[in-house]
């Protein structure tokens, strides 16, 4: 039962999002699931949550008389991103010092996590594991890397910007290190043949926690993006113990409130080592619209209100989700509006597409959910489900529409 339908409403009730991408989107559609008005900050007229925002502030994002708007409009704040202009960060922290506003997660916790020189600096110091690292700067050479004791194979990792793959590049030999980017960095071991894995933690204002199964992630080659995520994850009992351990160890450790995704590395060797964590909703929890009851979206609003994050239920033994990186098959699904469709019963096969106007490879344009009772079965039913979504005889809804929770 919603809140809608119980007529409980604790908490707040507007919220704030600063970005408008598909995150942003699928955060409003779950604002009006439990009742809350939303309104995004967005620098694009184009983007996806303007089709489902109660209201849409479209600006710059350092445009502070926009984020002033914003306020003015929300009883909390939060984000779709990370990639925050500081002087944005610091006009929040401000109207929040006045009791103008909640920020959740909050501004120290962006800061913080937007970088992730600095991110892997407090890992390091609040005894996570996380991989050796090096910071380095515009200035890097190969000889100061290897001096201290870096050798190839490495990555290295932009410190602020990068996502889904951007700002990261894998150096395999040594002398792929004279390719190294002049640009202030973190640089680690590239650990070969490791498992990706994440976790989706919810963190509600009284510190109660509620965290998904932990997941593992399949990876395109070509574009070093996600590819297929599967819950519960190809892992030991043990091991999923263990990754969820981790990750609700580094969630506390945060004291902040919303959803988490903590990305883990899992060696051959089976040690574990936290990739980053991403403060917000994420790719790695798309599978829970479709194969929990009470998905990321709805938790990570749950939180920030003021209300408890919702106990953890599979529709499923498993649930999958396809990212729909787009090349010239899709063309039929492309309508440059978003939409949520059900393309056929066995699995809930369920399409969800972000409504980005510019179609152009390798870009994120949607994904695709599916069920099973094991992950053959799901994940033939969600490739049964891309099959048709490839055909020129697909016909996606005209307009923008969705499909409620069954």
């Amino acid at each position: 039962m919603t809140e809608k339908q119980s007529g409980s409403q604790p908490g707040f009730h507007r919220v704030g999002i600063v970005g408008g991408g598909q995150l942003g989107m699928m955060l409003c559609e779950a604002a009006h699931r439990i009742s809350l008005t939303a309104t995004v900050l967005t620098d694009d007229p184009t983007s996806s949550a303007v089709y489902v925002a109660d209201q849409s502030i479209v600006a710059p994002l350092d445009d502070l008389s926009a984020v002033a708007r914003l306020i003015e409009a929300s009883d909390v704040v939060t984000f779709e991103l990370e990639a925050i202009p500081d002087e944005t960060l610091g006009f929040l922290e401000q109207a929040e010092l006045r009791g103008e506003i909640k920020v959740h997660p909050s501004v120290s916790t962006l800061r913080l996590i937007k970088d992730k020189g600095l991110q892997k600096t407090w890992l390091k110091e609040q005894g996570l594991p996380t991989l050796p690292f090096m910071l380095v700067d515009e200035n890097v050479e190969q000889s100061q890397l290897e001096k201290s004791g870096f050798n190839a194979p490495l990555v290295q990792k932009t410190r602020r910007g990068g996502y889904d793959g951007k700002g990261v590049q894998i150096l395999l030999k040594p002398d792929s290190l004279s390719g190294l980017w002049p640009v202030a960095s973190v640089i680690e071991p590239a650990l070969e043949g490791c498992t990706e894995a994440a976790v989706v933690v919810a963190r509600a204002q009284s510190g109660e926690t509620s965290a998904y199964p932990p997941v593992t992630m399949l990876f395109d080659p070509g574009l070093n993006a996600v590819s297929t995520v599967i819950s519960p994850g190809a892992l030991s009992e043990a091991r999923r113990k263990e990754c969820l351990d981790v990750a609700l160890r580094a969630v506390e450790a945060l004291s902040a409130v919303g959803v988490f995704a903590v990305e883990l590395f899992i060696s051959t060797t089976g040690e574990i080592f936290i990739n980053e964590i991403s403060p917000r909703v994420h790719n790695s929890g798309h599978l829970t619209m479709e194969g929990f009851a009470c998905d990321q979206f709805e938790q990570h609003l749950r939180a920030i209100s003021g209300r408890p994050v919702a106990s953890i239920e599979a529709q499923a033994p498993v649930a999958v989700m396809l990212n729909l990186l787009y090349e010239d098959r899709l063309a039929s699904a492309h309508t440059g509006a978003p939409y949520t469709t059900r393309l056929q019963a066995p699995g809930e096969v369920t399409v969800h597409w972000y409504g980005k106007k510019e179609a152009r490879a390798g870009r994120k344009m949607g994904h695709v959910n599916a069920l099973g009772e094991t992950v053959a079965e799901a994940l033939g039913h969600a490739q049964s489900g891309l099959r048709k979504l490839q055909s020129d005889t697909f016909q996606p809804p005209k307009g923008f529409s969705k499909v409620g929770k069954s």
